[in-house]
């Protein structure tokens, strides 16, 4: 320590404060020109000056007003309320806090790290680096103080590079369990000012600020409206904190040489230090690499070396430029092609977005990325394991939520210069608002494109991407989009994998759609379409089809015909209010979405208006046993393994048709289909089980039935029974037209008795086949 240096070190009891030249001078705690340097367990500090202090933190940028050299006036003033300054931090006492997320026992090795984490230095300086994560930094904070119960309440919120004010209020809700029921700005402003002014000790974390923000606008109460509302900012920018009014801010600095030696080598588990320095001595640097060559030969570790002073990085700053270089390698260092690509999907998201894990998964299923799978969840279980190892590399982070993750901005910054790279030809425009089409970039031939345009008021006709796969559009406040043109998707035919979000689509869906031949995956999530989007029915590859959230409150028909739909996500049917119609033929078939499927039929239930169903299911498996739909009154419902239907199942002329193959006669009898039996008019029965088709599967006697197909049923042994002791319907086939017997092996005759009343009296076509059993019809 230099001389004149004093230190403060924190412990559980009142500090005492010690300066090497205590003893020989009488300049008090902080001499002329020197810095002043504390050892903290964490963010939340206790300080002795005879009375606590109020601390502020603030991000990457961290600093103490203390403008006097005497600790009395400068106790004084901490003291002392200003009505134009944000009130600072709480001084409290926490454990030490680590800002990478190691074990918490790492040897002694680690000690100088967790040393240096721990020191805040009271320096002219302002350290402006992206290499420390300030968000592990504050949920630090956060976890600690609702640990140790040190507020009644922690909230926290990212405010990130374009703040957008509804959701930095609505997360803060969230954690507030708060729901906003106002539309306006002002007016969840207001509640959320109430509720938090609810709350007597209340800790309101706002991370990663760029600009000054104010505060009223959201809801957050300070100064003398509630001075129990403590608020702790971030941001990497002194003059954001200056701008702020904070009261205390803290600088960190880099890692000394040894220091980030001592975590490199803990980190990777070897020994070279070159590599080190050539991080900068930046923590997210260290780390990454670290984790990237660990266990790795020394021929990787030249290799590496060699790849830092060949990296051509322009337009950084010496510290942007280290991290830079380190990222880079660490993506250098991923597994194969598939990893780094879903590494760089990750970066079509917004800044802070929780971005999810299962939209990678439907990317790249979109554009075929993945070798020798053969369904979705072989590709989603690849991508979960690439997102685990992603995360051990601190290349992303956890989510707010579980099945996201999120990416550091640092990281992101590199992801998104390594993904525009003309070998990857990525771009991504998701953190400012476009007003149109950028037109610079119309022509280029890039292969995914990720926009936000909010407020856009026309897309541009006639787009020309020749090679674009993937195109993601983003408009976080649903504005009004006129009808996209009709020739958007024209000159994108090589599309596969698209992706809309919050787009509010006046009229229909372009007719464009239908050339987009190559088309694998679509998401329309929280959307809203007012006219029918049919037009996907067009979509010949489709394998993956979402409208999670999306409001589609006028679609009274949904036509999928000819469409090989391997399945919809639960919540899409729910979603389509108006629903009519419903035509999914060819559909259904993954073995491993069976209770998802049956989960999403369900959602018909609680369609009011819903009253025609065309749908081919491939095994009973798939229906639910409990599924009503009482207000059906069209339907051709086909349960069977061959994909290929009867003819007379592939119109629109609908005479309430049922085919169900490959199944046995219990399976009719303990689902729901005995109901639809009653006004079925065209049966096509494959089934076992079955002896008596006028008994055993419609007591009533098939009064609508005009079509029946009775083929390859093993037990049967009778069409109707009138014997003594069989129970027979007053009236059977009254109006059936045509009866096909085919390949009936025990059948010995259609009625072995007397006939009921009217029974077959307009029967007009009678087919017989392999029916070696049978020696008279009656």
């Amino acid at each position: 320590m230099k001389k004149g240096i004093g230190r403060i070190q924190l412990t559980n009891r009142p500090l005492k404060m010690k300066s090497k030249t205590q003893q020989n001078t009488n300049s008090g705690l902080f001499g002329h020109g020197t810095k002043c340097i504390m050892k903290i367990n964490s963010f939340l500090l206790k300080v002795t000056f005879g009375d606590k202090t109020s601390l502020k933190a603030s991000n990457g940028t961290i600093s103490m007003l203390f403008n006097t050299k005497d600790p009395f006036a400068a106790n004084n003033m901490l003291r002392r309320r200003r009505r134009n300054q944000i009130p600072g931090m709480l001084p409290l006492q926490s454990r030490e806090l680590l800002c990478h997320n190691m074990k918490p026992d790492f040897g002694k090795k680690s000690s100088l790290i967790r040393r240096r984490f721990g020191y805040i230095s009271r320096t002219g300086s302002r350290n402006k680096s992206s290499g420390y994560s300030q968000t592990t930094m504050v949920k630090e904070v956060a976890k600690r103080a609702n640990k140790e119960k040190l507020f009644d309440e922690v909230v926290m919120a990212v405010v990130s590079q374009i703040p957008d004010k509804r959701k930095i209020q609505g997360e803060i809700g969230d954690n507030l369990g708060l729901k906003f029921e106002e539309e306006t700005e002002r007016g969840r402003a207001d509640r959320l000012c109430e509720r938090l002014k609810g709350t007597k000790r209340i800790l309101v974390i706002l991370d990663d600020f760029w600009k000054r923000l104010e505060l009223n606008d959201i809801g957050i109460p300070f100064r003398d409206v509630h001075s129990g509302c403590k608020i702790l900012l971030t941001s990497r920018f002194d003059n954001v904190c200056n701008s702020m009014n904070a009261q205390n801010k803290f600088t960190v600095e880099v890692l000394t040489k040894e220091e980030a030696w001592n975590l490199f080598e803990e980190m990777a588990g070897i020994s070279k230090d070159t590599i080190a320095d050539e991080c900068g001595c930046l923590p997210i640097a260290i780390v990454t690499v670290a984790r990237a060559l660990k266990d790795k030969d020394e021929h990787s570790w030249n290799l590496a070396l060699l790849q830092f002073h060949k990296s051509m990085v322009k337009n950084f700053s010496e510290v942007e430029e280290n991290v830079f270089r380190s990222l880079e390698l660490s993506y250098d260092f991923l597994g194969g092609r598939e990893i780094k690509e879903c590494f760089l999907l990750c970066s079509l998201y917004a800044e802070d977005f929780n971005i999810p894990i299962e939209d990678i998964v439907r990317y790249g299923v979109g554009i075929e990325l993945f070798e020798n799978i053969d369904s979705v969840k072989e590709a989603r279980d690849r991508v979960h394991a690439f997102v685990d190892d992603l995360k051990k590399g601190y290349l992303l982070m956890d989510g707010e939520l579980e099945g996201y993750v999120k990416m550091h901005d640092v990281v992101r910054d590199v992801a998104i210069s390594i993904a525009s790279r003309e070998e990857h030809s990525f771009m991504v425009r998701c953190d400012e608002a476009l007003k149109e089409w950028p037109e610079k970039e119309r022509h280029k031939n890039y292969v995914v494109i990720s926009l936000r345009f909010t407020g856009m008021s026309k897309l541009l006709d006639n787009l020309e991407f020749p090679k674009l796969h993937i195109l993601r559009l983003e408009d976080n406040y649903a504005s009004n989009l006129p009808n996209l043109p009709d020739g958007f998707y024209g000159g994108i035919k090589e599309l596969k994998a698209l992706s809309m979000l919050n787009v509010y689509i006046e009229g229909s869906l372009p007719t464009s759609l239908r050339w987009l031949t190559n088309l694998r995956s679509l998401s329309l999530y929280k959307c809203e379409l007012i006219n029918d989007v049919s037009i996907i029915g067009a979509l010949e590859n489709l394998e993956i089809l979402s409208f999670k959230g999306t409001k589609i409150d006028h679609l009274k028909l949904l036509d999928l015909l000819r469409c090989d739909v391997k399945g919809i996500c639960p919540g899409v049917f729910s979603s389509l209010s108006k629903l009519e119609e419903l035509y999914l033929a060819s559909s259904f078939h993954d073995e491993s979405r069976i209770e998802e499927t049956k989960a999403t039929l369900t959602e018909l239930c609680g369609l009011s208006n819903f009253t025609t169903l065309v749908i081919h299911l491939r095994g009973i498996a798939y229906w639910p046993r409990d599924l009503v739909l009482a207000n059906l009154k069209a339907f051709a419902i086909t349960i069977s393994n061959c994909a290929i239907l009867p003819r007379y199942f592939c119109n629109y002329q609908l005479q309430n048709k049922l085919c169900l193959w490959d199944l046995h006669e219990s399976d009719l009898m303990e689902s729901e289909f005995k109901n639809l039996l009653k006004v079925t008019k065209i049966l096509d029965i494959r089934a076992a089980g079955v002896k008596n088709v006028g008994y055993d599967l419609d007591k009533d006697g098939f009064k609508k039935l005009t079509k029946l197909f009775l083929i390859g049923c093993q037990d049967l042994e009778y069409v109707i029974e009138t014997t003594d002791g069989v129970p027979v319907p007053q009236i059977a086939f009254p109006v059936l037209q045509l009866l096909h017997l085919e390949n009936l092996e025990k059948l010995k005759k259609i009625c072995p008795g007397q006939l009921p009343e009217e029974a077959f009296s307009a029967l007009t076509e009678l087919e017989l086949r392999d029916l070696p059993a049978v020696d008279a019809l009656a």
